[in-house]
């Protein structure tokens, strides 16, 4: 008798057919799986390989066709692991802190220093925004 390709359980039932195959229902968990299922499964070893490629600068295209695997697949297999990594890291760092004022350097690279006009800025303070009017000491 056949096994539950999800839970390892013995207790499958007949559950009609698709596409010509006998179709099969686990009692355990409830799940549909076919007898005649033909997908190519890929082992951890080569999802592994997949990222570490990734993470060295090469494209999802290129891993696909050295890994013989669809690179549709190899996006997926990037883009959950991370998803995961994304979820150990929330629960790993403290909530996100409020800010009470934000200092920008740079804002004085956009006036010249002889300019004599007086320019507007932003500022943000927390999370409201103030409009800043900004001029050179010789408008003064």
């Amino acid at each position: 008798m056949k096994e539950c390709k999800f839970c390892n359980c013995q207790k499958l039932v007949k559950n009609g057919f698709t596409r010509g195959f006998q179709r099969y229902k686990c009692k355990e968990c409830h799940r549909s799986q076919c007898s005649g299922d033909k997908r190519v499964r890929y082992d951890n070893k080569t999802r592994y390989m997949a990222l570490a490629m990734y993470l060295n600068s090469s494209g999802f295209r290129s891993i696909g066709r050295v890994l013989g695997v669809p690179f549709q697949l190899v996006h997926h297999w990037v883009k959950r692991a991370g998803e995961l990594v994304e979820e150990e890291a929330a629960k790993r760092l403290n909530p996100a802190r409020e800010i009470p004022v934000l200092e920008m350097d740079e804002l004085y690279t956009y006036i010249q220093k002889k300019s004599g006009k007086s320019e507007y800025g932003l500022l943000w303070i927390g999370t409201e925004m103030r409009l800043l009017h900004i001029t050179s000491e010789t408008e003064r």
